[in-house]
């Protein structure tokens, strides 16, 4: 059985809009399944996919037994489920079955690996400074005005969510990044988090931290008290820390 923690910490935003969902012993497989939704326009859509997307994808996985595909599937169906919904999130899931982690993404929030000597990050962040990312919402009649995408007098950070349907007819899309990675013997965790932690610290800063620290409880305290008082950090922060080993 794997260790782990969650924290999932207010700070000095006047709304939490963060949701996480995490099961050490996912479809009763002893399968590990993690997820971050980092909500935006109230906590709505985070809330929906922190409760929906997990289930929604042991139900597609347990078909297809592709979990990369699943997972695609998934974003793509509870963006879809929102539709009618103004609001949105960024989100990155995890899926650890049998030596391998099956990792998506949209937006800012991330994944990284930390081992005793190299960090090696498994997600994609889709913000404008990402060519590719911009030349999607430019072909699809958006605006740029960094560090936004603009539709009217409307702007988002983020270019790819779940939910946040106005902005899906200039190119914010919910396909997510997806990536497959082996676990090895030298890695010691698996750390998700939204952009409350990872805009304040880099991924070489927090395995620093994460290589002193074996405990996944402790060392996601040692991290909060970095961002909210060390560093100043105002936003909401969700973290993950899986032990791998």
């Amino acid at each position: 059985m794997f260790e782990a923690a969650v924290i999932s910490e207010h700070g000095l935003r006047t709304e939490m809009e963060d949701a996480h969902f995490l099961d050490l012993n996912f479809g009763g497989n002893g399968w590990v399944y993690g997820g971050i939704y980092d909500g935006h326009g109230g906590s709505y859509a985070a809330l929906y996919a922190a409760k929906h997307l997990p289930e929604l994808f042991l139900q597609k996985y347990k078909v297809s037994q592709f979990p990369l595909s699943a997972l695609t599937a998934c974003y793509e169906q509870i963006s879809e489920n929102l539709k009618n919904i103004e609001s949105g999130t960024t989100a990155v899931d995890f899926f650890i079955k049998d030596g391998r982690i099956y990792v998506a993404n949209v937006g800012d929030a991330r994944a990284i690996v930390v081992s005793g000597h190299n960090v090696r990050p498994l997600t994609i962040d889709h913000r404008i400074g990402n060519p590719d990312e911009e030349q999607r919402i430019i072909r699809m009649g958006g605006v740029i005005s960094p560090p936004y995408i603009l539709r009217g007098s409307s702007g988002l950070m983020p270019t790819r969510t779940i939910g946040d349907a106005y902005f899906k007819p200039v190119g914010v899309i919910a396909t997510p990044s997806v990536r497959e990675y082996e676990i090895r013997e030298d890695d010691i965790y698996l750390i998700g988090g939204c952009d409350g932690l990872f805009d304040f610290m880099s991924n070489e800063e927090v395995a620093q931290v994460a290589r002193k620290h074996r405990q996944p409880e402790i060392l996601l305290e040692k991290l909060k008290q970095e961002i909210l008082i060390n560093r100043g950090g105002s936003d909401n922060i969700t973290l993950i820390a899986v032990k791998l080993h």
